[in-house]
């Protein structure tokens, strides 16, 4: 079972966006979540930021919230964000092994 966290964000130039994750991923893999940044093509929300952070389970996922609360550097980062993009929505999915 895996725990995903989906962010969408609206705005932020390719560069600008990119650039902030490839700082923020380090951050989520020292909680153990894994951090991909993907970006919508087509639908209503073409041009969005996906960040999907993944977990092992939910307890990792958990303990990963409040240790990324804590942390300045992450509270920086993501003020950055803000800065170039707002947050629409989240969204969290369970995935099972089948």
């Amino acid at each position: 079972m895996a725990v995903t966290s989906t962010a969408r964000w609206n705005g932020g130039s390719r560069e600008a966006v990119l650039a902030l994750a490839k700082k923020v991923k380090p951050i989520h893999a020292k909680y153990g979540g894994d951090l991909r940044l993907a970006q919508v093509h087509t639908g209503p929300h073409a041009g969005h930021w996906l960040f999907e952070i993944t977990y092992p389970n939910w307890e990792t996922h958990a303990k990963a919230t409040d240790a990324v609360a804590n942390d300045a550097e992450h509270r920086k980062l993501r003020h950055e964000m803000t800065g170039i993009s707002h947050m629409d929505d989240r969204v969290i999915i369970v995935s099972y092994d089948v």
